[in-house]
């Protein structure tokens, strides 16, 4: 289909006209998880190296050590 697309400026209705301030608070969550989930593995001697983690790749890590570096 054809998509058109246009920009539009609306006033935010705060003080300063200031729009997306809410966004900050989803930046700590990821990394806290990944750094959870390294300090769990940390007792295996694994290290996380690549990202995305998944369940599969944990229990790779934990198994056979792919994907991580042996302290």
């Amino acid at each position: 289909p054809d998509i058109e697309y246009g920009h539009i400026e609306t006033d935010s209705p705060g003080p300063g006209g200031y729009k997306g301030a809410g966004e900050g608070g989803a930046i700590g969550a990821p990394p806290a998880v990944i750094n959870a989930v390294a300090d769990a593995l940390s007792p295996f001697g694994a290290e996380i190296t690549r990202l995305p983690i998944t369940p599969e790749s944990i229990v790779e890590i934990v198994r056979h050590g792919t994907g991580a570096e042996a302290k």
